[in-house]
């Protein structure tokens, strides 16, 4: 009889271990993800701050759950895992709503090829009405915009002759952000430099642009559309990389399904 209940024991025992492991790791990688925060807060500048409170937030739920999973796996605590699989589940569900979220609103949109130029060109209202709304709300603008003047984008693109000009290896950044729209006929004289003189379309974003290296194209419709050209590309990598994150989840929680059930049925007496 011990041998029986012994063998029948190890697929519990190698779950049990297998959640054990797993949520060691998540206690290491919360405590990583809330450095991660206390380094975001204390560098120079707000450009990143504005991340400091969600990773805050999401690195102590993930130390709080994985905790929960840690202990209830490893002294077989049942009211504990069972809190943690309430939690888990929370968040699994949360998360694939957020994923769905991530997919939905970085769907629309893209850049569109301009002859004569190899790079394409951008502008905000071909992307999704989400996007659009938060990066023509001024006080979010406001806070990108001080945020581009500060990077490097501009001062690289200010290194390109005008016979390189056309056939630059623009990002979406410096061809939205730092030179007009072609339409506008603006020819480029200098490195950073354009002949901005009467424009030859009625595109607002040619009043808006000057050689003035505070100024550029910062207000321009086409430097909105080059920041959510980035945000699409950066939101299609964490939609993927969520979703390889989501499944591995889904695996953790099932085998923790089957401890906690297992935990029950001891604590409880059931056969």
């Amino acid at each position: 009889m011990d041998d029986v209940y012994s063998k029948s024991d190890r697929p519990v025992s190698k779950s049990a271990f297998f959640v054990k492991w797993v949520n060691a790791l998540a206690v290491a990688l919360s405590l990583a993800v809330i450095s991660l925060g206390i380094w975001l807060a204390t560098r120079p500048g707000d450009c990143e701050k504005y991340l400091t409170v969600p990773v805050f937030l999401i690195g102590a739920l993930f130390l709080l759950i994985s905790v929960l999973g840690l202990f209830g796996s490893w002294f077989a605590i049942v009211h504990i895992l069972y809190s943690y699989l309430v939690l888990m589940f929370a968040v699994l569900l949360a998360f694939l709503i957020f994923i769905i979220f991530i997919f939905v609103v970085t769907s629309p949109g893209s850049g569109y090829n301009v002859t004569g130029l190899d790079f394409q060109e951008y502008n905000i209202n071909n992307y999704s009405s989400y996007v659009q709304g938060k990066l023509n709300k001024q006080s979010n603008w406001n806070h990108v915009k001080a945020c581009l003047e500060a990077s490097d984008n501009c001062a690289n693109f200010e290194t390109i002759s005008p016979g390189d000009y056309p056939y630059a290896n623009l990002n979406s950044i410096q061809s939205g952000c730092c030179r007009p729209p072609a339409e506008c006929g603006y020819a480029l004289t200098s490195a950073g430099t354009f002949a901005n003189g009467t424009a030859s379309s009625s595109n607002p974003d040619c009043l808006k642009y000057s050689n003035d290296a505070s100024v550029r194209c910062y207000d321009c419709d086409s430097c909105k559309g080059g920041v959510a050209q980035d945000i699409q590309k950066t939101g299609r990598i964490a939609g993927i990389f969520s979703l390889v994150l989501f499944f591995i989840l889904i695996v953790v929680y099932v085998v923790a399904c089957f401890v906690g059930h297992n935990a029950s049925r001891k604590h409880y007496g059931r056969v």
